[in-house]
């Protein structure tokens, strides 16, 4: 792939700056609801591992709040701005669904990649090198793949859920890649002009979007195999919210 060189405008506050890009770096998507307490110091850990894990590829980190109630105000964005000085902040007031907040972010990206996983980064930092990596070599879309091993940590509600939606994806969806919901995708321009069609708000985005990259013979899906890190802590799913996800489901079956 050649690298470009071109001006990209970016507003920091009321001052605009113009910065140069080599276009064979990614944005780095983190979407953000009700962050716990001491968020910001250990998103800048991970990210200072994650530049140096990619040493001379450039990462833009772009952070999309959704409407948090809480731990995101102004002392935090303060803070983010210091400890990472580059950092693109999408503050949304209002709680619209990790989709809309994913698709948000993605439309900032100014890199020919975009890959964005959770906040926590609950599979790590190395793994995104290997999703770079399959975009560098030619995949339009790499989903981040669960196995056994995440399976057997999770609570038992979000167990059940998680092997209905596989099973669901795979025979009734007929999705490419089975574990559509995993919170880490990497595209490239075909991937993410895909992922900013969808429609859905809330989680099941990621379902909706396999399904359309399902029925594009042309388009190069890859996966890679991920697990959780040991301290991860697992949110559960209210009634209401799994209600709200069966009604996107049936849209994405209509829409079949």
């Amino acid at each position: 792939m050649s690298e470009q060189l071109f001006i990209k405008h970016v507003t920091v506050g009321t001052k605009p700056r113009y910065k140069q890009v080599m276009t064979s770096g990614f944005d780095l998507i983190l979407p953000c609801f009700n962050p716990p307490e001491g968020w910001v110091k250990t998103l800048e850990h991970h990210f200072t591992e994650l530049v140096n894990i990619m040493e001379n590829v450039p990462v833009q980190l772009i952070v999309v709040n959704d409407g948090s109630v809480r731990n995101f105000g102004p002392v935090e964005i303060t803070a983010l701005r210091k400890a990472i000085p580059d950092i693109i902040i999408v503050d949304n007031l209002v709680n619209r669904g990790k989709g809309y907040a994913v698709r948000e972010g993605v439309r900032r990206g100014w890199y020919d990649f975009q890959i964005y996983t959770d906040l926590d980064f609950p599979f790590g930092t190395t793994v995104l090198k290997q999703v770079y990596m399959q975009l560098i070599e030619g995949a339009d879309i790499v989903a981040g793949e669960r196995g056994k091993l995440y399976l057997e940590v999770l609570p038992m509600k979000r167990k059940i859920v998680t092997l209905i939606s596989r099973i669901l994806n795979r025979h009734i969806l007929g999705l490419k890649v089975g574990d559509a919901q995993a919170g880490l995708k990497g595209v490239n321009y075909n991937g993410r002009q895909l992922l900013l069609a969808t429609q859905i708000d809330g989680f099941l985005y990621d379902s909706e979007f396999i399904h359309k990259a399902s029925k594009l013979s042309g388009l190069n899906i890859t996966a890679v195999d991920i697990t959780c890190r040991p301290e991860i802590n697992f949110s559960s799913f209210g009634l209401r919210l799994l209600c709200r996800e069966l009604l996107n489901y049936i849209s994405i079956l209509k829409s079949k």
